[in-house]
């Protein structure tokens, strides 16, 4: 919540992300689930666009009192737009979440965070890119009068 309020106020750096313990301790199945959240706090953040299109006054008067909107292709055209949608938190019914195998949020977490770190694979930085930064430790070590053999 005090990430929402932060955002909502106009911060755009949510700070702690995995941390407990007043930031002694580091955890990698919170910072999963902080992310989620954190997804979410943007979303609302960046506020709900009000035009013509999305409040589709055009199709709530052609489908009338009492009609159905699901089967709707405006509908199925913006529905992915929705609020959110967590990759961790569950949405789903108890039944199906049990059927699931009953995970905690927590559990979710850590399958996240183990599969990250077994599965990534890193990107090799664009040739330009090595090439600034080494120009960039160069004016440094240069500005402070240090070489790579002193530290």
């Amino acid at each position: 919540m005090t990430g929402l309020i932060a955002a909502l106020a106009g911060a755009n750096v949510i700070y702690g992300l995995g941390m407990l313990g007043q930031g002694l301790v580091f955890d990698y199945a919170k910072l999963m689930m902080d992310v989620d959240i954190s997804r979410m706090i943007s979303k609302v953040a960046a506020g709900v666009p009000v035009d013509a299109e999305t409040l589709a006054l055009d199709v709530i008067k052609s489908i009338g009192p009492g009609g159905e909107f699901v089967s709707c292709d405006h509908t199925y055209k913006h529905f992915r737009t929705a609020p959110s949608r967590p990759k961790l938190i569950c949405k789903t019914t108890r039944e199906a979440w049990v059927e699931n195998g009953s995970k905690t949020f927590t559990e979710r977490g850590y399958e996240a965070a183990i599969s990250i770190i077994e599965n990534y694979k890193v990107q090799e930085l664009p040739p330009a890119s090595k090439i600034r930064m080494r120009q960039i430790v160069n004016e440094a070590e240069e500005y402070y009068g240090v070489t790579r053999s002193d530290y």
